[in-house]
């Protein structure tokens, strides 16, 4: 009897404070599932270039918790992020230095970068930081201009004088701009006076800046870059491609996954609130854009829309002005409850969206 006793108190952990933490486990891997904080992510570690979501990647659900709310007068706040433990056991990707794409209230996806790990004995979490700006620079590779381009997060760095230092003789900005990036093949090549532009969409000459300082972390999975304001050079630097120093050689830099051919995955039907129609409602209008880079554009060739309502084709009125595809439905209540297919066809593929139709 004390043997068996012995054998099941050594199943449950072999002393009390094990045997809670295999309990708290369990807790928690019952409830993942119901907690409105668990999120499907999309973990991505790149090695060079911009993180994309392909066909074949299967989303993980992840626990999205937040860690301090945002300040007007900081940095964008960093989050929480959970996994569950066979997760991180069976993805290796899910580490400090890949990607996270996670969908926001707006069903928007957005990058986030894992910047940490907490060393808590249980429910471990990263923190994780939203990126906010692709850097772009230039760079000799194998006897070619390439130019390389990283997601990263932008970080305000504290002044502690005015911005501009004088000794009546030159005046020279001193504003700091910090950038958090993974370490790979793309930010390890980057090294002290580097340059690149950083500024908002419309300023004309964009902020340029050079790299002051060079940060990698203890582990070597991320690496942070402090960077001095530079003057704008007009001669070397495109501003409409946001590249320093692109003109510098009479060699014009290979731009490598700059500009993307959208395929099929790419192209999204996009619309105002849910993909619903209301009987005896307006209009509902559908676009078509195509996301490159993580950013929607308008398909500029013709788009050519198609609806599929299983013969009941005749109880819609559709119309299409400006690419823009718009439907509405009779006051008829037989109608409700019943969904139908709109599909946008371009040169670049075709997407399909079901709508359902609602009452008022």
């Amino acid at each position: 009897m004390l043997e068996s006793y012995r054998l099941r108190m050594a199943a449950l952990g072999g002393y009390e404070g094990e045997a809670k933490r295999r309990n708290a486990q369990k807790i928690m891997d019952v409830a993942w599932m119901r907690d409105p904080a668990t999120k499907p992510v999309y973990v991505k570690w790149v090695d060079s270039g911009l993180p994309l979501i392909d066909d074949d990647d299967i989303p993980v659900y992840a626990k999205y918790n937040v860690k301090s709310y945002h300040n007007i007068t900081g940095d964008e706040v960093a989050y929480l992020l959970q996994f569950r433990l066979e997760d991180m056991r069976d993805n290796p990707n899910i580490k400090v230095g890949a990607y996270v794409q996670i969908m926001n209230e707006m069903d928007e996806p957005e990058w986030w970068l894992i910047w940490h790990l907490d060393d808590r004995p249980q429910f471990r979490q990263f923190s994780i930081v939203k990126c906010t700006w692709v850097y772009k620079w230039t760079s000799f590779k194998d006897g070619h201009r390439v130019v390389h381009q990283c997601l990263g997060v932008t970080r305000n760095q504290n002044n502690y004088n005015s911005g501009c230092w004088l000794d009546y003789v030159f005046e020279v900005v001193e504003q700091q701009h910090v950038m958090l990036m993974p370490s790979n093949k793309d930010t390890n090549i980057l090294t002290y006076n580097t340059r690149m532009l950083v500024s908002n969409e419309g300023r004309y000459p964009p902020i340029a800046w050079k790299i002051s300082k060079v940060q990698p972390s203890v582990t070597g999975d991320t690496v942070r870059f402090t960077m001095t304001q530079e003057q704008y050079n007009s001669a070397t630097d495109d501003a409409e491609l946001m590249i320093a120093d692109y003109r510098k050689s009479y060699v014009e830099p290979e731009l490598l996954e700059l500009e993307e051919t959208p395929t099929m995955s790419d192209l999204e039907i996009t619309y105002s609130g849910k993909p619903v129609v209301k009987a005896g409602g307006g209009y509902k209008k559908f676009t078509l854009k195509s996301r490159i880079n993580d950013k929607l554009v308008d398909v500029s060739d013709d788009v050519e829309w198609m609806i599929d309502f299983g013969g009941k084709e005749d109880k819609l009125e559709c119309s299409v002005v400006d690419n823009v595809f718009r439907v509405k439905c009779v006051n008829d209540y037989y109608l409700i409850g019943q969904t139908f297919t709109i599909t946008a066809e371009s040169n670049h593929g075709n997407k399909s969206i079901i709508v359902e139709v609602i009452s008022l």
